[in-house]
């Protein structure tokens, strides 16, 4: 079973995988990198944490064990805010999990100095997880409106097309049903045996209109 749960995260995140690591590796020429790393649990967080000593985390949840546990949306968030300022903001598979994105995208501005950089990932076409606090599903164009205030913003999708619609069925295992997990996993193995077949009908049917969900990355 641990074989099958890092397949499907190789599967998920894999294009997600190389964006952070590209990334973070270039805060790694920072002498004194400040970073905040918002959600403070996940497996998204081994990203960032070679840089211990310069790293501050967030969260609503105790039991994840933040710095800080403090609401994003809070009106007063900044004034609250206890750690240091930041040149790096982490915000992995978070955004879709806030009740109003738009406050607490603009409470990340505000706190953050200019050309400070922020990371964030969150899905597009996805299925709903973390029930009942997941929210909502951000086209690129939505994103671009959410982060409008930054000088610069990249995005880019997770993966492909063809791709999307396997980590769709493999993510129905994540149902208790006994059935639903014999058919995600057996998609899930599907997708590897035919990885280079699904690489070459992306690359003849090309769209950048479908896909998992968006990596993004924001300057002030």
């Amino acid at each position: 079973m641990s074989l099958l749960y890092s397949l499907d995260k190789k599967m998920s995140r894999k294009r997600l995988n190389s964006f952070i690591k590209q990334d973070i590796n270039e805060f790694k020429k920072i002498k004194h990198p400040k970073i905040l790393f918002v959600g403070s649990g996940g497996e998204l967080n081994d990203y960032v944490k070679n840089f211990s000593n310069y790293l501050y985390s967030i969260d609503i949840d105790p039991s994840r064990k933040p710095d800080q546990i403090i609401d994003l949306m809070d009106p007063n968030f900044c004034e609250n805010y206890r750690g240091e300022k930041v040149n790096l903001v982490c915000m992995f598979e978070v955004l879709e999990h806030i009740k109003n994105p738009l406050s607490a995208v603009k409470n990340i501005y505000n706190l953050i100095d200019k050309d400070s950089v922020v990371l964030v990932s969150t899905p597009f076409i996805f299925n709903i997880h973390d029930a009942p606090n997941d929210f909502y599903r951000f086209t690129k164009y939505g994103l671009k409106e959410i982060f409008k205030e930054f000088s610069k913003v990249e995005i880019k999708e997770k993966n492909g097309w063809l791709e999307s619609i396997f980590v769709l069925i493999m993510r129905i295992k994540k149902n208790r049903s006994f059935l639903n997990k014999i058919l995600g996993n057996s998609f899930l193995l599907l997708y590897f045996f035919l990885y280079p077949l699904i690489l070459i009908i992306q690359s003849i049917f090309k769209t950048n209109s479908l896909t998992s969900g968006y990596y993004l990355k924001a300057i002030k």
